[in-house]
């Protein structure tokens, strides 16, 4: 009999259900389960498209009761969680219609005839995180089922459930053996990196663990994609309309307890506006409410884990220390005894302190001032990441200038933590490598072949 492990509720401490613990030899069966099953799954490109179609429907119909089960176990406000399971449905929908070839020739040359054929990658192990377990793993699942992949599907130990929940949905439409779920530990990322029968690996987590994910996978040649880390800049120009400013980036820092890769992790504005500018964005995120995720009238729950709280109010601690001043939040905010911490804004933020510099990933928002624009820019491109940076002007021509100049995989435009079905998704630097979604997502799962021909007889 599998042993069972507990998941815990981050806003009450609760235990809101169990899981399996699978070990390495539960990978082994998996692998064994989808190599039986890839054959038939990859031989019908109908049969795909059709089976992923109804199974976004089910998802849809289903999504307010799949929704709490996220909520009870990541901590989120309750529509944001049932929303994941939407763009879940969205993604397995955009793939079923995406029109592409499955095989091209190339134009005639001297007797001989050139045809490039795309055919699916193999056995892919998705390995994604605890922030948004749902739509990251459908951004995964979507293009390797419709490529005509199986799928291995490793979620975060602490939120198991709902990735459970979505594969018995997608079960119900799908061949026995093509989409398992394995749940547990970090061993099981190890054994699915090392075991030569998966073909690919599909992560989404931290750049430290990516590279251990990518020098594991490294003996066994699997082709890898890995969306890491983001310490996304929000850069405002003078020019910028600063009440605006501070309602989008607000509702982006502070979605998800700010845990989010491609959030605003940080703000830098023109000297002469970071009071201002301050005071907009304490204004928006008073207008917050810190609750259980699953309470009406919450607009933040907590963070996800005990030491994730405790490295943001380290991170808040030390900014202050070194001159920082906290013009909002900084309390627990609740009640409740879980890993809660208001929305909180560090004005005058020391732009070498580590609530600036690191990946803090979480309720802590840190507005740095600049002097110069180009210095600025130049800093940024030089550090770690490249997932995503965002320009605020109403000067379009000018914000366009300022993005090309960004080293990242996203620019955005008076917006930001905004993403598209058929646009291109992924970080350049230690954010990653490869890209998600639209046609560059689904290249991902596909290998060419090249058939280069000529006449038996001349």
């Amino acid at each position: 009999m599998t042993a069972t492990y507990e998941v815990i509720d981050p806003a009450t401490l609760e235990p809101v259900g169990d899981v399996p613990l699978h070990q390495p030899e539960d990978v082994e069966r998996a692998i064994t389960a989808a190599q039986g099953a890839g054959r038939a799954w990859a031989a019908d490109r109908e049969a795909r498209r059709a089976a992923l179609r109804s199974a976004a429907d089910a998802v849809d119909a289903e999504a307010g009761d799949l929704g709490r089960i996220l909520s009870l176990e990541q901590g989120k406000v309750l529509a944001e969680a049932v929303q994941e399971f939407r763009v879940a449905a969205g993604l397995l929908r955009h793939y079923a219609d995406l029109d592409w070839a499955q095989s091209e020739t190339l134009p005639p040359r001297d007797g001989r005839q050139v045809q490039v054929q795309y055919a699916p990658v193999g056995l892919v192990g998705a390995i994604t995180p605890w922030n948004f377990p749902i739509s990251l793993l459908a951004v995964k699942l979507a293009p390797a089922l419709v490529a005509g992949c199986t799928v291995v599907a490793k979620p975060s130990p602490s939120t198991p459930m709902s990735t459970r929940a979505l594969a018995e949905v997608l079960n119900r439409f799908l061949p026995e053996g093509v989409l398992q779920v394995v749940t547990g530990r970090g061993v099981l990322s190890r054994a699915l990196s090392e075991m030569p029968g998966v073909r690919k690996i599909s992560f989404t987590g931290s750049t430290e663990i990516g590279a251990a994910i990518m020098a594991q996978a490294a003996p066994t040649v699997k082709k890898v994609t890995l969306e890491l880390g983001g310490n996304d800049p929000a850069i405002v120009l003078p020019d910028a309309d600063l009440e605006v400013t501070a309602q989008r980036i607000v509702a982006s820092a502070f979605r998800n307890a700010g845990q989010v890769c491609m959030a605003v992790k940080r703000v830098y504005a023109p000297r002469e506006l970071g009071g201002a500018l301050t005071e907009a964005l304490v204004a928006a995120a008073a207008a917050l409410r810190v609750g259980h995720g699953v309470a009406e009238g919450t607009t933040m729950g907590p963070m996800h884990t005990s030491g994730q709280q405790q490295l943001v109010k380290d991170y808040v601690a030390q900014a202050v220390a070194q001159g920082g001043r906290i013009a909002h939040g900084g309390e627990h905010g609740t009640s409740l005894p879980g890993y809660f911490l208001e929305p909180t804004i560090v004005a005058d933020a020391p732009a070498g302190s580590e609530l600036v510099s690191c990946e803090q990933f979480g309720a802590a928002l840190p507005v740095v001032a600049y002097d110069d624009l180009d210095a600025t820019i130049e800093a940024l491109n030089a550090q770690e990441f490249g997932l995503g940076a965002s320009v605020w002007s109403p000067d379009l021509h000018r914000a366009h200038e300022v993005a090309s100049r960004l080293e990242v995989g996203t620019a955005w435009i008076n917006q930001h933590t905004v993403v598209e079905l058929d646009a291109p998704f992924g970080g350049w630097k230690g954010s990653g490598l490869g890209r998600e979604r639209g046609r560059w997502g689904l290249e991902e799962y596909l290998e060419p072949r090249t058939v280069n021909a000529r006449a038996h007889t001349d």
